[in-house]
Protein backbone atom coordinates (compact mmCIF):
# COMPACT_ATOMS: atom_id res chain seq x y z
CA UNK A 1 0.00 0.00 0.00
CA UNK A 2 1.50 3.30 -1.15
CA UNK A 3 1.19 6.17 1.39
CA UNK A 4 -0.29 8.65 -1.13
CA UNK A 5 -3.16 8.68 -3.64
CA UNK A 6 -2.07 6.76 -6.74
CA UNK A 7 -3.35 6.94 -10.33
CA UNK A 8 -2.08 4.98 -13.36
CA UNK A 9 -3.24 4.27 -16.89
CA UNK A 10 -1.78 2.41 -19.88
CA UNK A 11 -0.16 4.23 -22.77
CA UNK A 12 0.83 1.09 -24.69
CA UNK A 13 0.65 -2.67 -24.14
CA UNK A 14 -1.08 -4.11 -21.09
CA UNK A 15 -0.53 -5.11 -17.49
CA UNK A 16 -2.09 -7.20 -14.77
CA UNK A 17 -3.39 -5.64 -11.55
CA UNK A 18 -4.13 -7.62 -8.38
CA UNK A 19 -6.13 -5.87 -5.66
CA UNK A 20 -8.64 -7.06 -3.06
CA UNK A 21 -8.18 -10.68 -4.22
CA UNK A 22 -9.25 -9.72 -7.74
CA UNK A 23 -7.20 -9.69 -10.95
CA UNK A 24 -7.71 -7.10 -13.71
CA UNK A 25 -6.08 -6.72 -17.13
CA UNK A 26 -5.21 -3.04 -17.71
CA UNK A 27 -5.00 -2.43 -21.46
CA UNK A 28 -4.69 0.80 -23.46
CA UNK A 29 -8.27 1.81 -22.66
CA UNK A 30 -8.08 1.33 -18.89
CA UNK A 31 -6.63 2.79 -15.72
CA UNK A 32 -6.83 2.46 -11.97
CA UNK A 33 -6.85 4.65 -8.87
CA UNK A 34 -6.14 3.92 -5.18
CA UNK A 35 -6.46 5.66 -1.86
CA UNK A 36 -3.34 5.61 0.34
CA UNK A 37 -2.40 2.28 1.94
CA UNK A 38 -4.49 0.01 -0.31
CA UNK A 39 -2.42 -3.19 -0.82
CA UNK A 40 -1.97 -4.05 -4.50
CA UNK A 41 0.40 -5.54 -7.10
CA UNK A 42 0.79 -4.90 -10.81
CA UNK A 43 2.94 -6.49 -13.50
CA UNK A 44 3.65 -6.26 -17.22
CA UNK A 45 1.81 -8.72 -19.46
CA UNK A 46 3.63 -9.59 -22.68
CA UNK A 47 6.63 -7.73 -24.09
CA UNK A 48 5.72 -4.15 -23.20
CA UNK A 49 3.67 -2.13 -20.76
CA UNK A 50 4.13 1.63 -20.97
CA UNK A 51 2.23 3.66 -18.39
CA UNK A 52 1.68 7.19 -17.11
CA UNK A 53 1.08 7.74 -13.40
CA UNK A 54 0.59 10.33 -10.70
CA UNK A 55 0.87 10.17 -6.92
CA UNK A 56 -0.36 13.04 -4.78
CA UNK A 57 -1.73 14.09 -1.42
CA UNK A 58 -3.19 17.17 0.22
CA UNK A 59 -5.54 18.44 2.91
CA UNK A 60 -8.71 18.63 0.78
CA UNK A 61 -8.27 15.49 -1.32
CA UNK A 62 -10.29 13.12 0.87
CA UNK A 63 -13.26 15.48 1.13
CA UNK A 64 -13.29 16.01 -2.65
CA UNK A 65 -13.13 12.27 -3.38
CA UNK A 66 -15.95 11.63 -0.92
CA UNK A 67 -18.09 14.32 -2.57
CA UNK A 68 -17.42 12.76 -5.98
CA UNK A 69 -18.14 9.24 -4.68
CA UNK A 70 -14.75 7.85 -5.73
CA UNK A 71 -14.11 4.74 -3.61
CA UNK A 72 -10.83 3.51 -2.12
CA UNK A 73 -9.90 1.70 -5.33
CA UNK A 74 -11.29 2.05 -8.84
CA UNK A 75 -10.55 0.20 -12.08
CA UNK A 76 -12.23 1.82 -15.06
CA UNK A 77 -12.45 2.31 -18.82
CA UNK A 78 -11.05 5.65 -19.97
CA UNK A 79 -13.74 7.79 -21.55
CA UNK A 80 -11.60 10.96 -21.44
CA UNK A 81 -8.04 9.63 -21.81
CA UNK A 82 -6.67 12.61 -23.84
CA UNK A 83 -7.92 15.08 -21.22
CA UNK A 84 -6.31 13.16 -18.34
CA UNK A 85 -3.06 12.71 -20.26
CA UNK A 86 -2.97 16.41 -21.09
CA UNK A 87 -3.20 17.33 -17.40
CA UNK A 88 -0.60 14.71 -16.41
CA UNK A 89 1.93 15.82 -19.02
CA UNK A 90 1.41 19.47 -18.01
CA UNK A 91 2.13 18.56 -14.37
CA UNK A 92 5.20 16.57 -15.45
CA UNK A 93 6.71 19.44 -17.45
CA UNK A 94 6.04 21.94 -14.64
CA UNK A 95 7.56 19.70 -11.96
CA UNK A 96 10.76 19.37 -14.02
CA UNK A 97 11.31 23.10 -13.39
CA UNK A 98 9.95 23.04 -9.86
CA UNK A 99 9.76 26.25 -7.85
CA UNK A 100 7.34 28.00 -5.52
CA UNK A 101 4.98 29.09 -8.33
CA UNK A 102 4.93 25.73 -10.14
CA UNK A 103 4.06 23.98 -6.86
CA UNK A 104 0.91 26.13 -6.63
CA UNK A 105 0.09 25.60 -10.31
CA UNK A 106 0.46 21.82 -9.93
CA UNK A 107 -1.81 21.88 -6.90
CA UNK A 108 -4.59 23.45 -8.96
CA UNK A 109 -3.94 21.09 -11.86
CA UNK A 110 -4.41 18.13 -9.50
CA UNK A 111 -7.80 19.50 -8.35
CA UNK A 112 -8.77 19.66 -12.03
CA UNK A 113 -7.41 16.15 -12.55
CA UNK A 114 -9.59 14.79 -9.72
CA UNK A 115 -12.72 16.33 -11.26
CA UNK A 116 -11.89 14.69 -14.59
CA UNK A 117 -11.09 11.43 -12.82
CA UNK A 118 -14.66 11.42 -11.52
CA UNK A 119 -15.88 11.57 -15.12
CA UNK A 120 -13.53 8.71 -16.08
CA UNK A 121 -14.91 6.43 -13.36
CA UNK A 122 -18.44 7.36 -14.46
CA UNK A 123 -19.48 9.00 -11.22
CA UNK A 124 -21.76 11.96 -11.71
CA UNK A 125 -20.17 15.16 -10.45
CA UNK A 126 -22.42 16.89 -7.93
CA UNK A 127 -23.07 20.26 -9.59
CA UNK A 128 -23.48 21.97 -6.23
CA UNK A 129 -20.07 20.70 -5.21
CA UNK A 130 -18.53 21.86 -8.49
CA UNK A 131 -20.05 25.33 -8.19
CA UNK A 132 -18.95 25.62 -4.56
CA UNK A 133 -15.45 24.46 -5.42
CA UNK A 134 -15.14 27.00 -8.25
CA UNK A 135 -16.35 29.76 -5.93
CA UNK A 136 -13.87 28.76 -3.21
CA UNK A 137 -10.90 28.34 -5.58
CA UNK A 138 -9.57 31.90 -4.96
CA UNK A 139 -9.60 31.18 -1.22
CA UNK A 140 -7.67 27.92 -1.70
CA UNK A 141 -5.16 29.73 -3.90
CA UNK A 142 -4.73 32.53 -1.34
CA UNK A 143 -4.09 30.03 1.47
CA UNK A 144 -1.64 28.09 -0.70
CA UNK A 145 0.31 31.28 -1.43
CA UNK A 146 0.18 32.81 2.06
CA UNK A 147 0.06 29.92 4.55
CA UNK A 148 3.31 31.08 6.19
CA UNK A 149 1.75 34.41 7.23
CA UNK A 150 -0.96 35.19 9.74
CA UNK A 151 -4.33 34.72 7.99
CA UNK A 152 -7.65 35.76 9.51
CA UNK A 153 -11.13 34.62 8.59
CA UNK A 154 -11.89 38.19 7.53
CA UNK A 155 -8.91 38.15 5.15
CA UNK A 156 -10.15 35.14 3.22
CA UNK A 157 -13.88 35.96 3.37
CA UNK A 158 -13.16 39.34 1.75
CA UNK A 159 -11.53 37.58 -1.22
CA UNK A 160 -14.90 36.28 -2.44
CA UNK A 161 -17.09 38.96 -0.83
CA UNK A 162 -18.76 36.76 1.77
CA UNK A 163 -19.32 37.24 5.46
CA UNK A 164 -17.01 35.12 7.67
CA UNK A 165 -19.98 33.03 8.81
CA UNK A 166 -21.19 32.42 5.24
CA UNK A 167 -17.67 31.46 4.17
CA UNK A 168 -17.37 28.95 7.04
CA UNK A 169 -20.72 27.40 6.14
CA UNK A 170 -19.80 27.12 2.45
CA UNK A 171 -16.35 25.69 3.23
CA UNK A 172 -17.75 23.15 5.66
CA UNK A 173 -20.46 22.10 3.20
CA UNK A 174 -17.92 21.64 0.40
CA UNK A 175 -14.89 20.12 2.14
CA UNK A 176 -16.36 19.01 5.48
CA UNK A 177 -13.76 21.07 7.34
CA UNK A 178 -13.57 24.73 8.36
CA UNK A 179 -11.25 27.24 6.64
CA UNK A 180 -9.05 27.24 9.75
CA UNK A 181 -8.79 23.43 9.75
CA UNK A 182 -7.87 23.57 6.04
CA UNK A 183 -5.16 26.17 6.76
CA UNK A 184 -3.72 23.98 9.53
CA UNK A 185 -3.66 20.96 7.20
CA UNK A 186 -1.88 22.99 4.49
CA UNK A 187 0.73 24.10 7.03
CA UNK A 188 1.28 20.53 8.22
CA UNK A 189 1.59 19.35 4.61
CA UNK A 190 4.22 22.05 3.96
CA UNK A 191 6.01 21.06 7.18
CA UNK A 192 6.20 17.46 5.94
CA UNK A 193 7.72 18.66 2.67
CA UNK A 194 10.40 20.64 4.53
CA UNK A 195 11.21 17.72 6.83
CA UNK A 196 11.62 15.39 3.84
CA UNK A 197 13.71 17.81 1.75
CA UNK A 198 16.04 19.06 4.52
CA UNK A 199 17.21 16.25 6.81
CA UNK A 200 19.11 18.50 9.22
CA UNK A 201 16.48 21.26 9.58
CA UNK A 202 15.46 22.18 13.13
CA UNK A 203 11.85 21.52 14.14
CA UNK A 204 11.59 25.06 15.50
CA UNK A 205 12.52 26.49 12.11
CA UNK A 206 9.97 24.28 10.35
CA UNK A 207 7.32 25.44 12.81
CA UNK A 208 7.85 29.14 12.09
CA UNK A 209 8.53 28.72 8.36
CA UNK A 210 5.09 27.20 7.77
CA UNK A 211 3.16 29.81 9.77
CA UNK A 212 2.84 28.43 13.30
CA UNK A 213 3.76 30.78 16.12
CA UNK A 214 4.01 28.23 18.93
CA UNK A 215 6.25 25.15 18.84
CA UNK A 216 4.15 23.14 21.31
CA UNK A 217 0.97 23.78 19.33
CA UNK A 218 2.74 22.86 16.07
CA UNK A 219 3.95 19.55 17.54
CA UNK A 220 0.49 18.84 18.97
CA UNK A 221 -1.28 19.46 15.66
CA UNK A 222 1.34 17.52 13.69
CA UNK A 223 0.85 14.45 15.86
CA UNK A 224 -2.95 14.84 15.85
CA UNK A 225 -3.08 14.90 12.04
CA UNK A 226 -0.17 12.58 11.14
CA UNK A 227 -0.13 10.21 14.11
CA UNK A 228 3.57 10.85 14.81
CA UNK A 229 5.57 13.81 16.08
CA UNK A 230 7.60 15.93 13.64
Amino acid sequence: GFPDYHYLHTLEGKGELIVNNQTFIIDENQGFFFYPNVPHEYYRVGNKWSTIWLTFNGPAVQAILNALKISNFEVFDLSNKPTLEGILFTIYHKVKNQNYITNIECSHLIYNFILNLAIAVENKIDMNFKENYIRLSPVLKFIEENYQFEITLEDISNIINLSPQHLCNLFKKTFNITPYEYLIKVRIQKAKELLIKENDIQIKKVCFDVGFRNLSYFSYMFKKIEGVTP
